[in-house]
């Protein structure tokens, strides 16, 4: 079927339009997609969905559209596809209902063809979306804020998800690219005739199967097709192929499809481990949720293409979505890249977590969800695991929980049996001692958690885990070897795993073959769960939670800031993993030397890569670290060596009685030098540099252009410690969308046009329909103002 974007000119509103007929519709504005109407809306500490969703706003968004429908398409199937809309999705063509979807990330797919009219008369498409909170336990955003097209084929078509690829014979010289198709024809049987193609990333045929066939109603179709000297897709070489299926009657073509894969094989056992086209591998994971930072939940492919570029840099092989399916746009990027992606369906099943979450409609929707999820995925080499969900509150065999995984599981394997199957599993709950009077209360699901009896945990989630291939354990690191003795076949991976433990997580991974893999909580900063990886020093007397109050807007738990920057985690992180060349230096403010710290172990240590301190604090011992993979590090200040100290757990540290200058920490190994990394105490701030991290970027409204702003002295030294305020203006082609920074607690007003730095920097991001040039001018007190050009094309 041929594909027809839809992300142009909606008028949007926001209203309740169930009182529409009592109340008069508020004026429209024009708006493309993707889109989030929440983001922009003021935070406020009373906001209903609290902390979890990041003090954000809620409210019903309205989104009308004419189609512009020809009359040659009559006769012919017209399917609307919503890749994402949250939630509570109504679907209305001409005023007459056709489908609801609740979830809110699930994509979704619906046949307009008995609404659609061909007299004339306008087609009118309302699309009716719900932000309600408290509905979520991070940030969801609302409206439609990932991608929305038409498919439209002939009466005799191939509906999109309706191509399965698999590659089950992969040798040097040939592989073997299987290929089931649904074909959907009319009621009455015709014959046709098939062609399938497979091509190279050049274009060119390598392998075709033609037959005649007849088609009545649904008819499936099966063909295998060999492809000589196969090039594998791997994470080095992500090369990909094209399927290109046609169908003909009488000579002439009624239909046709073609998509993307990849020819690769991936094995998994609890003695070797995770194979990728029979190499073995450690999955260095981290878990993303789905929202772009300043953009709020919209899924432009720029965003996730650079989210996906920024973790593949800092050493991350694998990512887990969490806890829902990805965009489309996330799974192109990763089959494009070369990274590997863990899909998943669900938070939630008949048990919540939030009021108004998605168990109010699972019974009735999990198995539908299943199939659109599977189907629509699993054409991706990226995608290696399904979770059929994410610490369900069903995981201890309550409430036939052990049924519900063997008939989630069953389904998956329905759709797709090439795929693991896999469940993220936290610690269970011990029971409440209580009295029968008494009223059954553990307090927070914070203290819950804290509470987690793991000393039963692999008896009371035994039947759970039956059905999966995988076991995901979160934080739970303590009882694989148990799990390894009960269950010696079982394959395991953490799917969550605490940041400040990582190291200890990951020599699990290195030393039990069956621990496959690791994945980091989390790996780039995300809105919601407020503040759960904020340190607490001693001294500031501050009650210990779970999450943090208004203005706190992001977790603070990330390898990556909102701005894409590493976070000295993430420096560490890559060390670990094999980086030996890499180093860093860090400093904890003076003001906490001695002073003492906790935090939720979602937390690391409160660092920075500054050398730049008050005078009040000349000669005061500064807490200096080192990140190396070495085994000793040596300190200078200035020139002067103040001595070695042993790195243990790939970190060394040194007091230091602070002195403006040059500070440098040099990572050894056997004696000889490996990586160094060095602060500099920089001068007045002078100017603010624009650097925009590509050339020029595409004029299509949706290809995004990023530029960093940062606040430097006149030597080109950050200042890692200014938090003044910038104020952005654009001058040209393009439309600003955003200006924030990494600042995981502050008031600064997303889609504003000013903001304070962190750490001395902010990003600056626009679009553009028009191709031309835009200046972009950054100004700030005290400080010349930057500029720079940027060119859509």
């Amino acid at each position: 079927m041929q594909r027809i974007g839809l992300d142009k000119n909606w008028d949007f509103y926001e209203s309740d339009e169930s009182m529409s007929f009592v109340f008069a519709t508020p004026p429209s504005q024009k708006v493309d997609l993707p889109h989030d109407f929440i983001v922009g809306k003021p935070r406020s500490a009373d906001a209903p969905g609290g902390p979890a969703n990041g003090y954000f706003g809620n409210g019903e968004g309205v989104y009308k559209k004419t189609l512009d429908i020809p009359k040659e398409w009559e006769g012919k199937k017209v399917i609307l596809d919503i890749d994402g809309a949250y939630m509570n999705l109504e679907v209305l063509l001409n005023t007459t209902l056709l489908a609801m979807h609740p979830n809110g990330y699930i994509p979704f797919q619906v046949d307009l063809t008995p609404a659609l009219r061909f007299d004339g008369k306008k087609n009118k498409l309302k699309l009716i979306t719900q932000s309600r909170q408290p509905s979520t336990r991070w940030y969801s955003g609302g409206g439609l804020y990932r991608d929305v097209c038409l498919w439209v084929g002939g009466p005799i078509c191939v509906e999109p998800w309706n191509v399965f690829v698999t590659t089950p014979e992969i040798g040097e010289k040939e592989a073997v690219v299987n290929v089931d198709t649904v074909i959907t024809g009319t009621d009455i049987e015709e014959t046709v005739d098939y062609r399938c193609e497979i091509l190279d990333a050049g274009g060119k045929v390598v392998g075709k199967v033609e037959k005649t066939m007849q088609v009545c109603g649904k008819q499936k179709e099966n063909v295998q097709v060999t492809v000589e000297n196969p090039s594998l897709w791997d994470l080095e070489h992500p090369y990909l192929y094209t399927y290109r299926i046609t169908v003909s009657k009488d000579g002439e073509v009624t239909d046709q499809a073609e998509d993307t894969f990849g020819i690769r094989k991936i094995e998994v056992d609890a003695v070797n481990g995770f194979r990728l086209n029979g190499k073995k591998m450690n999955l260095k994971g981290g878990c993303i949720h789905h929202d772009n930072g300043f953009l709020g939940a919209c899924a432009y492919p720029k965003a996730e293409e650079r989210k996906i570029q920024v973790l593949k840099k800092a050493g991350y092989n694998t990512v887990r979505i969490s806890h829902y399916p990805p965009s489309m746009a996330m799974l192109k990027v990763c089959d494009r890249v070369g990274m590997l992606l863990m899909d998943e369906a669900f938070d939630v099943w008949r048990l919540g977590k939030m009021p108004l979450d998605y168990h109010l409609y699972f019974e009735e929707w999990w198995a539908r969800d299943i199939e659109y999820m599977v189907r629509r995925d699993r054409n991706h080499p990226c995608v290696i695991t399904y979770s059929i969900g994410n610490e369900i509150t069903e995981r201890d065999g309550g409430n036939d929980g052990a049924e519900w995984s063997r008939k989630l599981a069953a389904k998956v394997r329905e759709f797709d049996s090439t795929r693991f199957v896999t469940s993220a599993i936290c610690g269970v709950f011990p029971e409440p001692e209580v009295e029968d009077d008494e009223e059954d209360s553990a307090g927070t699901n914070f203290d819950l958690n804290l509470m987690q009896d793991n000393s039963v945990w692999n008896k009371a989630t035994e039947n759970y885990c039956k059905p999966l291939d995988i076991v995901g354990y979160n934080y739970l690191r303590d009882v694989y070897e148990e799990s390894h003795e009960l269950f010696p076949e079982r394959v395991m991976i953490g799917t969550e795993t605490h940041s400040f433990t990582t190291y200890d997580y990951w020599k699990k991974v290195e030393e039990l073959p069956y621990v496959i893999g690791d994945c980091i909580w989390a790996a780039v900063d995300y809105m919601g769960e407020v503040g759960v990886g904020k340190v607490y020093w001693e001294n500031a007397h501050e009650d210990f939670n779970f999450m943090a109050p208004y203005p706190w807007r992001t977790s603070w738990q990330s390898d990556i800031d909102l701005t894409g920057e590493q976070r000295p985690q993430s420096v560490y992180r890559e060390i670990m993993w094999g980086n030996t060349k890499k180093s860093g230096i860090y400093t904890t403010h003076p003001k906490h030397f001695g002073e003492n710290f906790r935090g939720t172990d979602w937390h690391w240590y409160d660092v920075n890569d500054c050398w730049c301190f008050a005078d009040e604090w000349l000669g005061r011992p500064v807490k200096v670290d080192v990140y190396g993979a070495g085994d000793e590090a040596e300190f200078i200040l200035n020139g002067k060596s103040l001595g070695r100290k042993p790195i243990e757990k790939l970190m060394a540290s040194m007091d230091i009685p602070y002195e403006p200058g040059i500070l440098e920490g040099i990572v050894y190994k056997d004696g000889a030098e490996i990586s160094r990394s060095t602060l500099v105490t920089p001068e007045e701030a002078a100017v603010l540099e624009l650097i925009p991290e590509e050339k020029s970027f595409v004029a299509d409204g949706k290809d995004l252009a990023y530029v960093r702003a940062t606040l430097k002295d006149a030597d080109g030294n950050r200042l890692t410690q200014d938090e003044r305020e910038i104020q952005v203006e654009t001058d040209g082609v393009g439309t600003f969308l955003a200006v924030g920074s990494g600042n995981p607690c502050t008031e600064d007003q997303i889609t504003d046009t000013k903001c304070h730095l962190y750490r001395g920097t902010a990003i600056v991001i626009l679009k553009s329909k028009e191709a031309g040039e835009t200046k972009i001018t950054v100004k700030a007190d005290g400080v010349a103002a930057g500029s720079c050009v940027v060119e859509a094309k």
